[in-house]
C-alpha cells in the first residue's frame, strides 16, 4: 500500500502495518483514512482542517497585509483553514479567532500581552514566546468582555519601531495558534511536518545552491594524538559544567503557622501560610501545589481556595486578569477525601522570578482531637510540571495528642 503523510508521499509500506498505523492515529487524535480501492492510507495531523479567522491592525496597512500572508502561507502548510478580516463582530463558527493589534511607544522597550474570551478557558503561551524574552517582555493575560461563539485570542504588543512587528508578528500569530489549537497536546514531528522537513533536507541544501560546483568528501577517521583528545575531553566536561551553569531550577519551600487550640470545642485550628522562594537562577513556571493530610478524615482546610467551577466568577480581579489559588479537578474533593492529597494551582498562568517569593497565604486548617499518642501531620509539595522538578517543604505542621 502506498503512504501519504500530510499530503506528502512516503513510498510503500506491508498490508501488517495497517493496524499499528490505525492504533497510532486513534491514540494522537491524527485523521487516519483508508482508501482501499487505491491501496492507499493518509495520515494528516490534528491541525488539518481546524478553521481560524486572522485579524491584524497596526497603523500600517502594508504592513498588514505582509504579516496576513506570512501566517496565512506558514498555517496553510500545516492543513489549517485560514480566513484572513471580514466580518468578525459576531463568528459563530471556526475553532478560533486570533488578532494582532498594535500601540506605539515612545521608548524602546517591547511589550506583549494576551487577551481571551470565555470561549478560550485555558492559554498557556509564555513558555512558547520565551524566544523573545531578550527584545519582547511578556506582560500577562487579560480577559476580554466580548462574547463571541468561539475562542478568540488578542496578541496586543507595544513596541516603536514597525520593522519588528513586521519581521515578528507573523511567528508570534502562527506560534500562538499552534499551541491554542493542540492545547494540553504535545506536538509531535509529524504535528509540525518535522518529518518531512528531515527528510528532504540533502535535497534542500543542493536546490539552494550551497557548495554548488564542490565535490562532497567522503567521511573520514581522523587520528588525533592522546594531547589533542584529552583536550577535547576537557572542553566537553567544560560545556557540561557551564550548560549545568546556566539552567538550574530550584526553591525553599516552608510553611509559616501558629496553632490556636479550641479546649471546648476540642479541636485546633492552624492559620497559615505556605512560600515558595525561587533559589535558583531561572524563572519557575506554574506551581502546583499538593498538602498531604494525615489522617484525611480528621483533618479540614480552609481560606481562599476557590472550587475550579467558581475561580472566574468569585476570583480576585487584578490588571491582567484573575488572581488567587484553586483547587485541581472537577473530583477534587472525591479524591482529597480518599487519599488525604489536596491539590491546588494558580488561577492564572503565574511564574516566580530568581530570588522571588510566592505564597498561598490565609490558609486554614481544622485538626479534630484524636486519641491519645496520635498523630496528625500537615505535608506540602510543589510539582513545578514543565521543569521536571518536584520538592517538598523544609518543614511540615505536626500534631501529637
Amino acid at each position: 500500500m502506498k503512504l501519504k503523510i500530510n499530503n506528502h508521499d512516503w513510498g510503500s509500506i506491508p498490508a501488517h502495518s495497517l493496524i499499528a498505523i490505525r492504533f497510532f492515529c486513534a491514540e494522537n487524535n491524527y485523521h487516519f483514512n483508508w482508501n482501499k480501492e487505491e491501496q492507499l492510507v493518509e495520515v494528516k495531523s490534528s491541525l488539518h482542517g481546524k478553521k481560524v479567522w486572522l485579524s491584524v491592525n497596526t497603523s500600517n496597512e502594508n504592513i498588514n497585509h505582509e504579516i496576513n500572508e506570512k501566517v496565512k502561507e506558514v498555517l496553510t502548510h500545516y492543513g489549517v483553514d485560514i480566513t484572513i478580516g471580514g466580518n468578525t463582530e459576531e463568528l459563530i463558527e471556526g475553532d478560533l479567532f486570533i488578532e494582532l493589534v498594535s500601540s506605539k511607544l515612545k521608548n524602546d522597550k517591547r511589550f506583549v500581552s494576551l487577551g481571551y474570551n470565555e470561549k478560550l478557558n485555558s492559554i498557556k503561551v509564555k513558555k512558547n514566546l520565551s524566544f523573545y524574552k531578550d527584545e519582547l517582555h511578556f506582560n500577562g493575560y487579560y480577559l476580554l468582555p466580548e462574547r463571541h461563539s468561539i475562542p478568540h485570542l488578542r496578541c496586543s504588543v507595544q513596541c516603536k519601531d514597525e520593522e519588528f512587528l513586521l519581521n515578528e508578528g507573523p511567528s508570534i500569530l502562527t506560534t500562538c495558534v499552534l499551541k491554542t489549537l493542540l492545547g494540553k497536546q504535545k506536538p509531535t514531528l509529524l504535528d509540525l511536518n518535522v518529518l518531512h522537513l528531515l527528510r528532504t533536507t540533502d535535497k534542500l541544501v543542493e536546490d539552494t545552491g550551497i557548495n554548488k560546483g564542490e565535490t562532497k568528501k567522503p567521511n573520514r577517521h581522523t587520528q588525533i594524538d592522546d594531547k589533542e583528545y584529552e583536550e577535547i575531553k576537557k572542553q566537553k566536561a567544560g560545556r557540561k559544567i557551564q550548560e549545568a551553569q546556566v539552567k538550574k531550577p530550584s526553591a525553599e519551600i516552608y510553611f509559616d503557622y501558629h496553632v490556636l487550640p479550641n479546649r471546648k470545642l476540642e479541636r485546633y485550628s492552624i492559620k497559615a501560610g505556605f512560600f515558595i522562594k525561587n533559589t535558583g537562577n531561572v524563572d519557575l513556571l506554574n506551581p502546583k501545589i499538593c498538602f498531604r493530610m494525615n489522617p484525611p478524615d480528621k483533618i479540614e482546610i480552609g481560606g481562599q481556595i476557590l472550587p475550579p467551577e467558581m475561580s472566574d466568577i468569585f476570583s480576585i480581579q487584578g490588571q491582567n486578569g484573575a488572581q488567587g489559588w484553586k483547587y485541581m479537578g472537577e473530583d477534587w474533593l472525591e479524591k482529597a477525601y480518599a487519599t488525604g492529597d489536596y491539590w491546588i494551582e494558580s488561577i492564572q498562568e503565574s511564574f516566580i522570578p530568581p530570588g522571588e517569593t510566592i505564597a498561598v497565604e490565609g490558609l486554614q486548617f481544622t485538626l479534630e482531637n484524636l486519641e491519645e499518642q496520635e498523630t496528625s501531620t500537615i505535608l506540602g509539595f510543589v510539582l513545578f510540571e514543565e521543569q521536571e522538578l518536584q520538592l517538598s517543604s523544609n518543614n511540615k505542621i505536626m500534631i501529637t495528642y
